[in-house]
């Protein structure tokens, strides 16, 4: 093991090359030992702290870095994951060692967990997150015993939908009055796009002679453009005959109004896309009781109640399955099974 002498300073270092847990060739140089004793115990007891960075002797603030790194997650996953961890799971597992970690204190977690979020599935999705990351380090980190193997999962439960009949958006859409919110409210409402969809749509995207429009991004509440929620999330919209004249007519005042206007500016900001936090705040004051998700809902109930295959629903709200589809809104064909009955009548 290399121990060396500094001359100037009569003392002496260690300099050693290792492998960090990520797999990263690094080198410790470590100075100021007054006897070579000292730094050759010194450069020991380092070695053997990093030949312990695959047991269970690391933190499981090393295991999330070791996750994250490790893991392909989209950005927007990696934001979102991460202030998660710092939020709710980091204050009472971030400095504890992995062999240290027991069933008690899972169990004590979970019930935090459930207390603290009002959804019952929000609290699940933070202790789902929390059990990737025990996996994970049963997987890299020798962990030997799962703490979590014999806890009860926080069981899943069906989401309340909110819904709004068209009569009545039609007419408390009319209060959004600032900027282009009411007409990027009705868009979202007569085609089902998420809100991210709709903020990050350029008018590239928009195909007027077509009556459709084409999903390939979405953008995030910090304003980070990225690909859109799945896969099966991109793909060609189409919209009414009323909504694409609207359309026509947002492009020609954009036209007329913006100085250097082209194919590459968004439809709802122009350079550059409006904020969410924004839009949000003026479309709580219309519809104070519904989140802008429920419209993409409204959307889908609209289109059940007219009728509507859930087969093309489905391709409709580009679901990745139609398991997704039969699973939030089969409710709504279950209430149509006694009017279907009338065709014997």
């Amino acid at each position: 093991m290399p121990v060396y002498k500094d001359p100037e300073r009569g003392t002496y270092f260690f300099k050693t090359r290792y492998k960090d847990v990520f797999g990263q060739r690094k080198q410790k140089l470590k100075r100021g030992f007054k006897k070579k004793s000292e730094a050759k115990l010194a450069e020991a007891e380092f070695l053997a702290s990093v030949k312990d960075a695959f047991t269970d002797n690391v933190t499981f603030d090393e295991v999330f870095e070791h996750n994250i790194s490790y893991k392909t997650y989209k950005e927007k996953t990696i934001r979102r994951r991460r202030n998660e961890y710092i939020k709710h799971i980091q204050p009472i597992f971030g400095n504890m060692k992995l062999k240290d970690i027991n069933v008690q204190q899972v169990i004590a977690f979970k019930n935090q967990l459930e207390q603290h979020f009002e959804s019952l599935n929000s609290a699940r999705t933070v202790y789902s997150n929390f059990k990737v990351l025990i996996n994970h380090a049963v997987k890299f980190f020798n962990l030997k015993v799962d703490p979590t193997l014999k806890v009860e999962p926080i069981k899943r439960t069906k989401p309340k939908i909110a819904f709004i009949k068209r009569e009545e958006f039609d007419l408390r859409v009319e209060k959004l009055n600032c900027n282009l919110y009411k007409e990027m409210t009705i868009l979202i409402f007569y085609t089902g796009l998420r809100v991210g969809e709709a903020l990050a749509l350029k008018w590239k995207n928009v195909h007027l002679s077509e009556n459709q429009l084409y999903v390939d991004s979405t953008l995030d509440n910090k304003r980070h453009l990225g690909p859109p929620k799945t896969p099966a999330s991109e793909g060609f919209v189409p919209y009414p005959k009323f909504v694409a004249k609207m359309l026509e007519r947002i492009k020609k005042e954009s036209e007329e109004k913006i100085y250097g206007f082209n194919e590459e500016f968004f439809v709802f900001g122009g350079l550059t896309p409006y904020h969410y936090s924004h839009y949000n705040k003026k479309y709580k004051e219309a519809f104070p009781e519904l989140r802008v998700h429920d419209l993409r809902h409204s959307y889908a109930a609209h289109l059940i109640n007219k009728g509507t295959d859930i087969y093309l629903v489905k391709e409709l709200m580009r679901h990745e399955n139609i398991s997704e589809t039969a699973d939030t809104y089969g409710h709504l064909y279950s209430e149509r099974k006694q009017m279907a009955m009338s065709a014997f009548d």
